[in-house]
């Protein structure tokens, strides 16, 4: 079991929250972090208090467990390891590693890391600073399943970062005698189902190829979803104007209807929960059920209240899935 995602007191998310792992769903824990001893470099998240995912899954384990604000005892990635150790210090009570010591290492003034994805590929570059004006850089290449492809990492004077960066810049992205590929002929992601939640790799496919000039009908086939759903996915992206043509005409009645009275208890003998409070613990299990790919309709059965209900709260919680993309639809 490792932590492998947590999200900060801003609500922004850190790790990798979209790891694969073993079980049907994540275990959820809270992490109170302590403020840093006085004297020492503080942490990114001093004093924060974390919610974390964890879960059985192949990412590389760190080096220290964390005890969750309920006592459990859990190892953290590799790489939210490196994010929280600066700020967490292990207590008497938790057990020694039988690791060798370490070899000294430079003193660190501060440390960067940034982290950014493509189609097939993550991408993690460490920064740390150290004492007399050097830097050590790592910079890590791997595929979205975790698998390292390649390494690069040294030490140099932070005043030739700048230069070493454009020299890197300069270099071709082939050989010199060999062609590029054509555009277009990397292997296009693993093709979805219909309801599948979206993916930040799915948005990424999406904008670098729809530039690219394939159409909607070619990026529903890579993606297998219907073209329907790529065109609208394409306006949500800000890449495509409105596809008027895919919202029926409203139909007009010559004599409307009022509409009907009713009670509260009238209503909630079809949604039994309609005009309930929602708690936090709802909002979540409704943003994981959405993300899932429920659909819109069964989500309003699951939770006993009404289409447009579950739509609304789906907005205000900023949800991600095929019944919030209904719901931004509907307005």
């Amino acid at each position: 079991m490792l932590i492998y995602a947590f999200r900060d007191a801003h609500g922004t998310w850190h790790g990798d929250r979209h790891a694969a792992i073993h079980t049907a769903q994540p275990e959820r824990g809270t992490l109170t972090l302590p403020h840093t001893p006085p004297g020492e470099a503080p942490g990114l998240f001093d004093g924060q208090r974390l919610d974390v995912l964890y879960a059985a899954c192949d990412l590389e384990a760190g080096q220290d467990s964390y005890r969750l604000d309920d006592g459990r005892l859990i190892v953290a990635a590799w790489h939210v390891h490196e994010l929280l150790s600066p700020a967490y210090t292990p207590s008497p009570a938790e057990p020694a590693h039988a690791l060798p010591a370490p070899a000294p290492a430079p003193q660190r003034t501060s440390s960067l890391q940034l982290d950014v994805s493509s189609a097939d590929r993550r991408y993690n570059l460490g920064v740390d600073f150290l004492a007399e004006g050097r830097v050590e850089i790592t910079a890590v290449v791997c595929t979205l399943d975790g698998i390292v492809e390649g390494e690069l990492t040294g030490e140099l004077d932070a005043r030739d970062l700048g230069e070493i960066g454009r020299l890197i810049a300069s270099v071709p992205a082939t050989p010199p005698g060999r062609s590029a590929a054509p555009q277009g002929s990397a292997a296009p992601l693993k093709a979805t189902r219909h309801g599948d939640a979206w993916t930040p790799e799915t948005h990424d496919y999406l904008r670098e190829h729809y530039r690219a000039g394939r159409t909607p009908a070619e990026l529903a086939q890579d993606l297998g979803r219907s073209e329907k759903s790529i065109r609208w996915k394409l306006y949500g992206l800000h890449l495509a104007p409105y596809p008027a043509d895919l919202v029926p005409d409203q139909r007009t009645s010559p004599q409307p209807e009022p509409s009907k009275a009713y009670t509260v208890e009238e209503k909630r003998l079809a949604h039994p929960n309609a005009y309930k409070p929602w708690t936090p613990a709802d909002e979540e299990r409704l943003r994981r059920r959405c993300a899932e790919g429920v659909p819109l309709a069964d989500l309003g059965q699951e939770f006993g209240r009404d289409q447009g209900a579950i739509a609304s709260r789906l907005l205000r919680i900023d949800a991600e899935g095929p019944a919030a993309d209904e719901a931004r639809r509907a307005g």
